[in-house]
């Protein structure tokens, strides 16, 4: 996996003592002490994805059953 490219992993931190704000690679840097991550950042970011991954998920369910693979299963 090739990391800093993508910059999905951009994650926003915030450091209460001196109010610097610095963004780091989480990808890289997965140990992150917790009061610096910005959560709400972090929660809209991951958000935006929602629709996708569901879009995704349908799709990946429908092609075995496209293929006759899978029988057809109700939605959620």
């Amino acid at each position: 996996m090739m990391k800093e490219i993508c910059a999905q992993c951009l994650q926003r931190h915030y450091d209460p003592a001196t109010g610097t704000e610095t963004v780091v690679f989480s990808c890289f840097n997965q140990d992150q002490e917790m009061d610096r991550v910005d959560f709400r950042t972090l929660r809209r970011r991951l958000s935006q994805n929602g629709v996708q991954e569901k879009l995704t998920k349908l799709w990946v369910d429908r092609c075995p059953q496209h293929l006759g693979e899978r029988p057809t299963i109700a939605s959620e």
